[in-house]
């Protein structure tokens, strides 16, 4: 297990349960009304996170026993499971929430020194990575997905280290991805700077600002850009 990976799985617990908290008293008109991403109710959102639950347990399959198991069987199979079950009652979406979590939990905790390294593929742009991105992999659906829902959860409330993490991530990916404008992110007060795509104008603000724009969770309010128009980029599900 690497260094890092008992504090990541410290950081996953700590974001579930915000998230869990968020959503404790939601209606069934609740869950059924709109999230902030397009197309999508509440109930789409919450299944999305379950349902990725269970394919994180498959990632942790692979990197247990070394057999290539993908999260989702296909992209097609992943959305129509997530239509199908989106319409569910506030308190099954909860406890299918709660559920898939725990189911997860126990999957990474079987996981040997030999699992933590194992090499993996995972995503929708096929990244190389191994069994220790596991925990951070899921927090960034949880934490991302928890903003989608609209409730009272802001780019405020994203914690400064998951912040941090994920624009890393970004940017070390970013050199092999076409989908990101070549920029670099400049976060106030010396908060940290990140090349994206190869590098670019600066575009600069804070950081919780900087990731939400740069995963088309917000138009870009708060951000500075050199050229004064921010680059396009698209939603990242």
């Amino acid at each position: 297990m690497a260094a890092e990976t008992p504090t990541q799985i410290e950081g996953l617990r700590s974001s579930t349960q915000a998230l869990e908290h968020s959503i404790a008293d939601l209606s069934d008109d609740q869950v059924r009304g709109p999230s902030l991403l397009p197309g999508w109710s509440r109930g789409h959102v919450l299944t999305h996170i379950a349902r990725n639950a269970d394919a994180m347990v498959n990632l942790t399959t692979w990197a247990r026993t070394g057999i290539p198991t993908p999260m989702y069987p296909s992209r097609e199979a992943r959305n129509a499971v997530i239509e199908a079950q989106a319409g569910r009652s506030a308190d099954v979406l909860r406890a299918d929430v709660h559920e898939s979590h725990i189911r997860f939990m126990a999957a990474l905790a079987e996981l040997d020194a030999g699992g933590w390294e194992r090499p993996l593929t995972y995503g929708g742009h096929n990244r190389q990575g191994t069994g220790a991105d596991i925990p951070f992999l899921r927090r960034t659906e949880v934490e991302v997905h928890h903003l989608d829902l609209g409730l009272d959860y802001t780019l405020a409330h994203w914690p400064e280290d998951f912040v941090e993490a994920l624009l890393a991530d970004i940017a070390a990916s970013s050199a092999t991805r076409d989908d990101l404008p070549a920029c670099v992110l400049v976060g106030n007060d010396d908060e940290g700077r990140w090349v994206i795509g190869g590098g670019g104008e600066e575009i600069s603000g804070p950081p919780p600002a900087l990731l939400g724009w740069l995963i088309g969770r917000t138009d870009g309010v708060g951000l500075n850009a050199d050229s004064g128009v921010l680059p396009e980029r698209g939603v990242w599900l």
